[in-house]
């Protein structure tokens, strides 16, 4: 197997060998009040499904039809088809004892590629406030989704990436993992400018690379390509495509730090703010262009931090099979290290505009530590369901 250079490949067992890094030193605490887990709707395990079914108490809250397409099986259905969990009352689960896996779960996520890796959801508030420790609590939730389950899940998601690097090999687009990523870290700086950016997208467009570069390489081909994209325009296109959905369930939430929960939805030429409550109701909160909203500027704490979050991106498993499925949707007709600096500069861009969204309904004029966080907590949901190669458990 050579999808990734010099690894080996571990079985996870109640996650020994499986990759916390990512939640290693996080703390978690739930936030009374909150609720954004019981804004998504959990898909049912068969013997979920089979005890949801057979308990009469229970059995009104199954769906068979997810708000995702893409989702195959029995669900917890939503209030109002778009509101919350059919069982939160108040804000509060009523079968709290007997919540779901994927409930159980959150705000941690296992992902199987080449191997194990357990993620954070960062769109959670509760994350970084003292409480349990994350990687105590993702080896627990690796340990009750059971070796064999894993070893099972493991060798097919192995199979996957294994026959995309064969894809890659053949159009001879490929590139290691170590690659894009050391690439993807020579440039993070760089994706903290609107400048940097333009080069690292104009390069992911029209670039022109050879398989199996040196991350260094990757990178000097990024910073060498005279920009031709424009950041600020980009921003504004994928913040209108954003929210311009008929359907309210597909729209992004945003739990502010009131704890109100806020949807927006493209209408006409402005972009209306929604209060959702837990029927789905709606009530109007705020009207904006997005022409209006640009790309702010960031201090020096605002970059800081923007970085941190691009670097945690870099380092997840399951971005590097969203640029994968991306390579192989577009037919691999770029090499794998303009389709995963692409797809990363596009993170930068739309997190960067989200950010500058939220910091203009406050009034804001610039992007510091706290305004960037607030579009993290907007923005990361999001990036964790977006389509890649692999599965999650």
């Amino acid at each position: 197997m050579s999808f990734v250079e010099g690894t080996s490949y571990p079985m996870a067992v109640e996650g020994e060998g499986a990759d916390l890094s990512e939640v290693e030193g996080l703390t978690y605490a739930c936030i009374d009040g909150c609720a954004l887990c019981c804004l998504c709707q959990p898909e049912l395990l068969p013997d979920e499904e089979r005890a949801f079914r057979g308990d009469p108490a229970l059995r009104d809250g199954v769906s068979d039809q997810h708000i995702s397409p893409d989702v195959q099986g029995a669900a917890i259905r939503l209030q109002g088809a778009h509101g919350a969990c059919h069982f939160l009352r108040q804000r509060r689960c009523s079968i709290y004892q007997r919540r779901p896996h994927y409930c159980r779960a959150f705000p941690l996520s296992v992902f199987s590629g080449w191997r194990v890796q357990v993620n954070a959801n960062l769109s959670c508030r509760g994350i970084g406030l003292p409480g349990e420790g994350l990687a105590a609590s993702g080896r627990a939730l690796l340990g009750g989704i059971g070796a064999d389950e894993v070893a099972k899940e493991l060798n097919s998601s192995r199979e996957v990436f294994v026959e995309f690097s064969r894809n890659t090999r053949d159009a001879k687009v490929a590139q290691s993992v170590s690659s894009l990523r050391g690439a993807a870290a020579a440039l993070m700086e760089d994706m903290t400018d609107e400048l940097g950016l333009a080069r690292v997208l104009t390069y992911a467009e029209s670039g022109r690379t050879r398989q199996n570069s040196s991350a260094q390489e990757i990178a000097r081909r990024a910073r060498d390509t005279h920009p031709e994209a424009d950041v600020g325009e980009l921003g504004v296109s994928i913040g209108t495509e954003l929210f311009d959905l008929e359907d309210l369930s597909y729209l992004p939430i945003y739990v502010g730090e009131d704890l109100r929960w806020r949807i927006f939805r493209l209408q006409g030429d402005e972009v209306v703010g929604y209060v959702l409550d837990e029927g789905g109701g709606t009530q109007e909160s705020s009207r904006t262009s997005p022409s209006e909203v640009a790309m702010l500027p960031m201090t020096p704490g605002g970059r800081k931090a923007f970085a941190a979050y691009l670097d945690v991106v870099n380092r997840r498993d399951c971005f590097v099979g969203h640029a994968a499925h991306l390579l192989d949707d577009d037919g691999y007709s770029f090499n794998f290290a303009q389709a995963y600096l692409g797809a990363l500069a596009n993170t930068a861009v739309d997190l960067w505009w989200r950010a500058s969204f939220l910091a203009h309904l406050g009034g804001a004029a610039r992007l510091d530590e706290g305004r960037v966080r607030e579009g993290v907590v907007f923005f990361d949901m999001d990036l964790l369901d977006q389509p890649t190669i692999g599965a999650f458990l």
